[in-house]
């Protein structure tokens, strides 16, 4: 397979395109304070829009970074970065898209309110989007180190003819290309996010863990060793998988690891798994998955009830608080 053009490192990529430019972030939450800091520290020139009752201006100033209003951001600055939760940004657009300017670009960390919004964004702009795959807190941290979380970067709207330019440079303003940076459309990020979020990350592996610890409980084993073996064990497992790829992961576990992974995996996984897979996929594809979400947060529904019937038990939770912490600390 040929990844010429299509993944990008901090070799391939240039700062010229960012560092000469204003660049306006409008929200300051884990992935806005994230990324302004990150760019102020790569010599971004950057300001903070925010509502002047944003309880979020004592972090902006505590950070050293400019503040002023978001109609003042707005107008000063080349590139404005939209990084507000996904069911803000359709109203957020229609009350300030009428202040964008001609040849200004609107960037985007997710793709969900441009594929899934009502509001037209201008002819006259550019949109882009830099959708580092992990939260807020990572991406500062991996800079800090040296290091960057991955992105996707796409151009949904290219008015000036060098929006994979400056999208490029942001991704790489952010530590992003310090890992890799991957060519995609907002379409495919939106689709293949939420797919990895609900079938992977925040549904499936949580749910796992904790019903596999209630399982052993259940049968009589100690709780403490039943949390260590389903919750514990898992960081060593993908720290291998991250550090020797997949394929390889297999021929670095036991023989007895390997054999029961692979013959039992099959029975968990199989061909009903797989339905269920590409069901929650076409529901997000058309569109169904958006409108469950939008009734469900109407009537203030965001799971929580549903998060505390799953995760209900005890002895997890004391485990936790209790051991994590201290597990963490001794190293």
């Amino acid at each position: 397979m040929n990844f010429k053009g299509k993944i990008f490192f901090d070799g391939d990529l240039s700062l010229k395109s960012i560092v000469d430019k204003k660049v306006g972030v409008i929200g300051y939450g884990n992935q806005g304070r994230a990324q302004a800091v990150n760019l102020r520290d790569s010599g971004v020139n950057i300001a903070v829009g925010l509502r002047e009752s944003s309880i979020s201006s004592v972090k902006v100033q505590k950070d050293n970074v400019r503040l002023d209003t978001i109609e003042n951001v707005i107008e000063n600055s080349d590139v404005v970065a939209i990084m507000i939760p996904d069911n803000q940004i359709d109203t957020f657009l229609s009350d300030y898209s009428s202040y964008f300017k001609n040849g200004q670009t609107i960037l985007f960390s997710h793709g969900y309110s441009v594929i899934y919004g009502k509001t037209i964004l201008p002819d006259y702009v550019n949109v882009v989007m830099v959708a580092p795959s992990g939260g807020g807190k990572i991406v500062r941290s991996e800079y800090k180190k040296g290091f960057g979380v991955p992105a996707l970067v796409a151009v949904h709207k290219d008015y000036s003819k060098n929006s994979w330019d400056i999208a490029l440079s942001y991704a790489k303003a952010i530590g992003s290309s310090r890992a890799a940076v991957f060519k995609s459309t907002f379409k495919e990020e939106t689709e293949t996010d939420l797919f990895g979020e609900q079938v992977i990350l925040t549904g499936s592996i949580p749910l796992i863990l904790i019903e596999s610890f209630k399982v052993l409980v259940e049968e009589g084993y100690d709780p403490v060793v039943a949390w260590f073996v389903c919750f514990y064990e898992l960081k060593t497992i993908v720290d291998l998988i991250f550090d020797k790829g997949l394929e390889s992961f297999y021929h670095m576990v036991s023989s007895t690891a390997r054999y029961g992974g692979i013959s039992r995996g099959k029975k968990l996984i199989d061909d009903d798994f797989r339905f269920k897979m590409k069901s929650i996929l076409k529901d997000i594809k058309k569109g169904s998955f958006k409108e469950e979400l939008e009734e469900a947060l109407s009537k203030e529904d965001n799971a929580d009830r549903d998060i505390r019937s799953i995760f209900n038990s005890k002895e997890f939770s004391q485990i936790e608080s209790k051991l994590l912490s201290k597990v963490k600390n001794n190293r």
